[in-house]
């Protein structure tokens, strides 16, 4: 990112541009499908074509964390999209659009937030007992969603390190600038 105050486009910086597209990319999949489940009731009937779309998902792709209504775990997951992340996806988003450099703070917390929930669904989805959830599923349905699952796990491991490095950088030239001045 950019240290001067002239914003450089964000096509020209590459791994910006990554995380710009998978954070923009990630507000209407919040939005359409993973927090549906929590819209209240009386909003049921407005949105009936996004909870077909979620029960059809369910049924073809047999996720069982989608799929059970009694995990409390998850549904704590899937309002912590909706309150926390949705809001770091728009900001995330902007700021890269942007170039600030402070939203690397951001993207870590981020990256090691979702870390955390992602694993223990891909943990449970492959170690986990056919008794764990709330219908069979496969091996190959097991194999399919751990694909569905694995990027939202690589990519935010591949954004923590890369704005974990940003953030030491800013940290180490705001250090040097401090004993610059020390030495005047």
């Amino acid at each position: 990112m950019s240290n001067s105050g002239t914003r450089v486009p964000l096509s020209a910086r590459p791994k910006d541009m990554a995380m710009f597209l998978y954070f923009v990319s990630h507000i209407p999949t919040t939005v359409l499908m993973d927090v549906v489940p929590l819209y209240p009731s009386f909003i049921q009937p407005h949105i009936q074509p996004l909870v077909k779309f979620t029960e059809y998902y369910i049924e073809n792709y047999r996720d069982p964390f989608m799929g059970d209504k009694s995990l409390i775990w998850f549904k704590t997951f899937l309002h912590m999209e909706g309150l926390v992340q949705l809001p770091i996806f728009i900001y995330a988003a902007w700021a890269l659009y942007h170039n600030r450099k402070s939203v690397a703070l951001w993207i870590c917390i981020y990256s090691a937030h979702v870390i955390t929930t992602v694993l223990p669904c891909l943990t449970t989805l492959n170690l986990g007992e056919d008794s764990d959830f709330p219908f069979l599923v496969s091996d190959s349905q097991k194999l399919f969603l751990t694909s569905l699952y694995m990027p939202w796990l690589l990519f935010p491991l591949w954004m923590l390190y890369e704005c974990f490095n940003r953030v030491r950088s800013f940290e180490a030239v705001a250090t040097s600038d401090i004993q610059h001045k020390k030495q005047r």
